[in-house]
C-alpha cells in the first residue's frame, strides 16, 4: 500500500502535531552562491506531480543525486546516527527525462513520503532542482520555465511560510520505503561517491 503521509510535520515542543498545514505557493530569493532560486511549497498530495513536471522542464541530459542523510535501517537496528558523519551520496549521469520520472514514480514512497534523504536533479544547462527532507522544492535559478510549471499547477507567488520556518519539525522514516530506496538505486544505476558534505 502506498504511503500518503508527509515527509515531515510541524509539531509542538512536546512533539505533538500543532495543527499547522503546508501552504501552497512559491517565492524567489537570492541563493547562497549569489545566484537566484525559487522556494516551492506544495501540499503532500500534489508534491509528486509538481516535482515531476519541474523535472520535465529541465534541459537534457539529466544528472541525479540521491543524498541519504539518515540510514533508516541502521537506526532501526539500534545504531545511533552521529551528527558528525557525512551523508552518503549516490549519483547517475546522462539520464533521460523518462528514466528519471519513471524512477521517481516507482520510488514515490521514498521520494515524497520519507525524510531520510534529498533528491537533486541537474539539467544539461546546469539548472537544478532539490527536493529536501522537509518536502520543500528549490529550483536553481529562478527561471521562467520553472515559474510556468508552477503557474500551470495553480501555485501563486506569495510570502509563504514553509517547514524550514517552523520551530519544531518531526521527520518521518518508514520501513515501507526501504524497498523503494533499493529500487531507486538499482533502477537509475546510482553509484556511491565521496560525500560533498
Amino acid at each position: 500500500m502506498a504511503l500518503t503521509s508527509p515527509k515531515a510535520t510541524s509539531v509542538t515542543v512536546e512533539a505533538e502535531a500543532d495543527g499547522w498545514s503546508i501552504e501552497p505557493g512559491y517565492h524567489g530569493e537570492m541563493s547562497l552562491d549569489a545566484g537566484t532560486r525559487l522556494i516551492v511549497s506544495v501540499p503532500t498530495e500534489n508534491l509528486a506531480a509538481v516535482h515531476q513536471d519541474l523535472v520535465r522542464a529541465l534541459s537534457a541530459p539529466l544528472s541525479f543525486l540521491y543524498r541519504q542523510k539518515i540510514d533508516r535501517r541502521s537506526v532501526a537496528d539500534g545504531v545511533t546516527p552521529s551528527t558528525t558523519l557525512p551523508s552518503r551520496d549516490f549519483i547517475a549521469l546522462e539520464l533521460t527525462h523518462d528514466e528519471v520520472v519513471a524512477a521517481l514514480q516507482a520510488a514515490a514512497d521514498l521520494v515524497y513520503h520519507d525524510a531520510r534523504g534529498e533528491f537533486w536533479v541537474r539539467g544539461g544547462a546546469e539548472e537544478q532542482l532539490v527536493l529536501d527532507a522537509d518536502g520543500i522544492i528549490y529550483t536553481y535559478p529562478d527561471d521562467p520555465s520553472f515559474r510556468d510549471v508552477l503557474d500551470a499547477h495553480g501555485l501563486e507567488e506569495a510570502d509563504i511560510t514553509t517547514l524550514a520556518n517552523r520551530d519544531y519539525v518531526k521527520h518521518w522514516f518508514h520501513a515501507e520505503a526501504d524497498d523503494a530506496e533499493d529500487a531507486l538505486l538499482r533502477t537509475l544505476r546510482l553509484v556511491e561517491v565521496p560525500s560533498q558534505r
